[in-house]
């Protein structure tokens, strides 16, 4: 053993041509170890040089094993009579030796005939001789041995069989120890099997893999391949074609043997039918050798004489196999269909040796494996269930629909069955998640784990989509169309004919008491995917079909027809695409009826179904104007701007009636304002846009004239100046009022987050898209929420009157900036179109008086030098006694617009600083040195407004802060000043009130203008101007 040992060990013996002569060889005795005791012909001969090479390998080749023998259910644990013929010593000894199932040595004593019967150490096939033996006169043993062999092959076998379904699964209660151990052999087989083909591949890819190759020019390369012993005999042998020879064997289903001396039966199982195990490394075997191809004449050699194909083909159908066979193949015969893609993407000229000519009469029929295999492995069952496989399926599926190769183009131009069955399996997917989506939603308005399971299916509606988008762009001739018309078919109509509740009102309030039915969650879940149809397939044609189909005024009986299917001529006839395009086109003919789902929108976005569905409906109308298709033609076609002057849409009319309707202040109420808001302004702008155009040298005056009549600008006006004028109203109330200040400052400071540039400079800014648009706002919370919502009071009344006056402040300001930019545009010339360049702002910066309400104003830098001339300033000390703390530093505050930042390592506690008060700030400074006591180092920095209290106490005051501890000088949110006396201390907490009460009032003056509309070109306009009782 250890000379043999020494002989792998070297990579060179590892991979060489004598040892994959060892392998093949060992591999045809397995393959028919059954075939000898029948009679049967073997599937391969092993040829003399190969047997004598595999006598001479015995004592390194392969592993040994001990496999289990018990007792044949003939001799009921005692040896038996032999019946028949007796076999000689010799041609028993030689049966013994070949036989892989007969693993005793059965010795015949010549002294006394006794028969000692020892069990030996063996392998699981023969190492050398002929496998081929006839039956003779067999024992009722060697007969039931093979006979327990081969029931176990049929119940380890990869097809379905009537043994293995049912009830039990094929489950066969048995206590015959002949059973078990015929299983037991059957796997040792297959494990041996697995190891060979697994050798087989490992020696043909590495066989001739020199270091220098990389080296070497192009034709001494190809001459090395030529000239390849290992790859050589891999073809003279053409080990391929005994791989996928075991790749396609099946069980046969009956067969009746009557030529041999035992009586006639009929056996369920004729030659070995591998399992799940065994076909799966042979996909794995051919995927590594098609994947590690050196030359291009070598997957040349491997693609011709169609087993490749054949190889594919006979994975198919996927229903033949068992649910553990499935397991285990799919994986392989996945990688092995990649690998052939990746090779035919590089070389599309391999694509005739993937494809099977079959002749039907006069008729020539091409087929193309490869892609149907794909496609039919992906639309299965089995591998839908697995995420990985199915993407690496449709991954496959794309590739090769993308590869811009005449001849495989033509192909799928051509096969309009398989163009129908992807198109078909699309839809089936996406109508599969709208059901489940809808499931999940139908119960309590607020569960957290549907909420979560819901979010995980949006994700992978997401993912389908992005799959259609693929291959709508594929460039396949005529898979769009059909893709189209499958969509409007199987999906489109689903979901119009859900948008319709048949509950009238439902009224999700802060108690979060209300179930969701079915028919609201199918409307809701329907208006969700169409957002989703509308974001993630940026296909024109079926963008447009789909606007129509929901916006246009006139629309088909058929999707309302439970008879529309009788119009079709064929299965492959196209009904709503014609009828979509009549309707545009307004051809008389065609039968047309008032569009029923445009009424069911408007009065969803309106608010007459509740505020809940509202933010679906209007993020659907976002995701439809942001459409490509959504050109001026197309908007005045579907009304949503109009196309005569002083006239409003309904469309139109519905975002105003939301606007001016009253609203509970909830979460729901507000998320709603922000895409009904949202959605005001991609409509006016819009139209603003489209009037600009058609005006061309009066571009000013209609752009003033579409502001003045706008319904839509009104509408916003009007609710900001309600929300601006609610939120003073409960300024007054008890229990509000000491709390208004640090209300609209937590508005603010929520509302915007700061934005650093590389110059040091700070600017606050607010994402407006991030607010009420459609990418953001259609999550899982629009159809079933996570958590309650805050129970309605005064306070957070208030809290929702002044975020909703600072949206809408934020979007008359971003129209504003439209007009302007527009306006700019027009006068300067600058271009032929007044358009160029101009795009709606969504960022909505912090102005000065946002910044000073909201106390975002930039403090002194820490560390600088603070002039204290004219400042009112106190010295103290610290209260903390231990210097270890002051010896590591201080921490910095992560608050926006504050730095609460102490100098590290260099001041004590007992050290004298200086307490600056400002109008807004409180500062502590160290003096820089004792005869220029008007300077000092700036340490740390305080707004007012983030003082809670202060209370004296002798020498001490304490001031209560609202912030994180700062080394020394804050801990737990308590600072504490160590004063020359009482009075100094009495003197400084008077101070500090009064500093905090006069910034206090001051802030107040300016809250009224705060939430006012800043002077701009919209609200400069007299014409332009909104009255309060409008």
């Amino acid at each position: 053993m250890m000379v043999g040992s020494l002989w792998l060990s070297s990579p060179k013996k590892r991979h060489s041509v004598e040892r994959l002569r060892v392998v093949y060889t060992d591999l045809l005795q397995h393959i028919d170890a059954d075939h000898s005791p029948h009679g049967l012909e073997p599937r391969r001969r092993a040829s003399a040089e190969d047997i004598e090479c595999h006598k001479k390998a015995h004592r390194f080749s392969f592993r040994r094993n001990i496999i289990p023998v018990v007792p044949s259910r003939a001799n009921n644990g005692q040896r038996s009579n032999r019946s028949g013929s007796q076999e000689s010593p010799t041609q028993s000894t030689v049966r013994d030796a070949t036989d892989p199932l007969f693993d005793r040595d059965v010795h015949q004593d010549g002294n006394n005939g006794n028969e000692a019967v020892v069990e030996s150490e063996s392998r699981d096939v023969p190492n050398s001789g002929d496998n081929l033996i006839r039956r003779t006169a067999l024992s009722v043993r060697n007969d039931q041995t093979f006979s327990d062999l081969a029931g176990a092959f049929r119940f380890l076998a990869a097809s379905r069989s009537y043994n293995k379904d049912g009830e039990h699964f094929g489950g066969v209660e048995t206590d015959e120890d002949g059973t078990v151990c015929g299983i037991q052999r059957a796997k040792a087989l297959e494990r041996r099997v697995v190891e060979l083909i697994a050798l087989i591949g490992d020696i043909v890819v590495n066989g001739s893999n020199c270091p220098v190759a990389s080296n070497r020019t192009a034709s001494s390369f190809m001459q090395s391949v030529r000239t390849d012993s290992v790859f050589e005999y891999f073809c003279e042998k053409c080990i391929l074609s005994l791989l996928v020879d075991i790749a396609k064997e099946k069980r046969y289903t009956t067969i009746t043997d009557c030529s041999h001396s035992m009586e006639s039966v009929e056996s369920p199982v004729h030659g070995v039918v591998w399992s799940g195990l065994v076909k799966a490394q042979v996909y794995e075997t051919v995927s590594l050798l098609v994947s590690d191809v050196r030359n291009q004449s070598i997957i040349y050699y491997l693609l011709s004489n169609n087993y490749i194909n054949d190889l594919i083909a006979c994975m198919q159908p996927i229903q033949q196999w068992t649910e553990p066979a499935i397991a285990t193949m799919l994986p392989a015969y996945v990688d092995l269909l990649k690998n052939l893609t990746l090779q035919l993407a590089d070389d599309p000229h391999l694509f005739p040796f993937l494809t099977v000519e079959t002749q039907d009469g006069a008729t020539a029929t091409v087929q193309f494996p490869l892609f149907s295999a794909a496609l039919e492995t992906a639309s299965s069952y089995y591998t839908q269930s697995d995420a990985q496989i199915y993407a690496t399926c449709f991954a496959i599926i794309i590739n090769l629909l993308q590869i811009p190769h005449r001849p495989i183009q033509d192909w799928l131009n051509r096969s309009t069955l398989s163009q129908r069955v992807l198109s078909d399996h699309l839809c089936e997917c996406l109508l599969n998640r709208f059901n489940r989506i809808t499931y999940l939603t139908t119960g309590p308005v607020v569960d957290g784990p549907r909420h979560n399971a819901i979010a995980s299916q949006l994700l992978n509606l997401k993912d389908h989509m992005g799959m259609v988008h693929e291959v709508v762009w594929s460039g396949v001739r005529g898979l769009d169309v059909r893709l189209c018309e499958s969509l409007l078919q199987k999906v489109v109509l689903v979901l119009l004919q859900s948008l319709s509740s048949n509950r009238p009102f439902l009224v999700v309030g802060l108690v979060d008491a209300d179930v969701i039915p079915e028919s609201e969650a199918l409307a809701q879940v329907s208006t969700t995917v169409f957002s989703y149809m509308f974001s993630n397939l940026a296909y024109v044609p079926l963008q447009r079909m789909l606007a129509v189909a929901l916006l246009h005024t006139k629309s088909t009986p058929l999707w309302t027809s439970k008879n529309w299917m009788k119009q079709m001529e064929s299965f492959d006839s196209y009904v709503f695409m014609p009828a979509l395009s009549d309707i545009v086109n307004e051809e008389e003919s065609r039968e047309t009826c008032p569009n029923p789902f445009l009424e069911e929108i408007l009065k969803t976005l309106q608010g007459d179904y509740g505020e809940w569905r509202t933010t679906s409906v209007a993020c659907m109308l976002q995701s439809i104007l942001s459409a490509d298709a959504m050109d001026a033609e197309s908007l005045t076609m579907l009304e949503i701007i109009s196309a005569s002057k002083n006239k409003s849409t309904s469309l139109q009319n519905a975002v105003k009636a939301f606007l001016t309707r009253p609203h509970p202040a909830s979460a729901i109420s507000a998320k709603a304002l922000e895409c009904v808001g949202i959605l005001g302004l991609m409509i006016l702008s819009k139209e603003l846009m489209v009037a600009v155009l058609e005006a061309k040298e009066h571009a000013t005056e209609r752009l003033e004239q579409v502001v003045r009549d706008s319904v839509v600008w009104k509408a916003m006006v009007m609710a900001r100046n309600k929300f601006y004028e609610k939120a003073l109203e409960y300024r007054g109330l008890s229990g509000v009022s000491d709390l208004f200040l640090d209300l609209v400052e937590a508005a603010i400071r929520t509302r915007y987050t700061p934005k650093y540039s590389d110059s040091g400079s700070t600017t606050f800014t607010c994402l407006l898209n991030r607010r009420g648009h459609v990418d953001h706002a259609l999550d899982a919370d629009s159809l079933v929420r996570e958590m309650k919502g805050v129970t309605s009071n005064d306070v957070e009344t208030t809290r929702f009157l002044l975020n909703m006056s600072l949206q809408f402040r934020a979007l008359c300001k971003v129209v504003d900036r439209l007009c302007l930019d527009i306006h700019r545009n027009v006068k300067t010339r600058s271009c032929k179109n007044p358009l160029d360049g101009i795009k709606l702002d969504w960022v909505d910066k912090a102005d000065d008086l946002c910044r000073t309400v909201g106390d975002l104003q930039e403090k002194p830098n820490i560390g600088a030098d603070l002039d204290l001339t004219g400042r009112t300033f106190f010295p103290f000390n610290s209260s903390t006694k231990s210097t270890q703390e002051a010896q590591k530093g201080s921490k910095a505050s992560e608050l926006p617009g504050e730095k609460l930042v102490g100098l590290e390592g260099v001041f004590l506690s007992t050290s004298n600083f200086v307490l600056v008060l400002d109008p807004t700030d409180l500062f502590v400074v160290k003096p820089r040195k004792k005869m220029e006591e008007n300077r000092g180092t700036l340490l740390f920095a305080l707004s007012l407004r983030s003082i809670i209290a202060a209370a004296a106490d002798g020498e001490w005051l304490h001031i209560a802060v609202r912030n994180q501890d700062v080394g020394f000088l804050i801990k737990n949110g308590n600072m504490a000043l160590k004063f020359e006396s009482p009075g100094t201390c009495l003197i400084v907490k008077q101070y500090l009130d009064r500093s905090q009460e006069v910034l206090r009032q001051e802030l107040l003056n300016k809250i009224p203008d705060l939430l006012v509309i800043p002077k701009s070109y919209a609200s400069t306009n007299p014409d332009n101007r909104v009255e309060d009782n409008e």
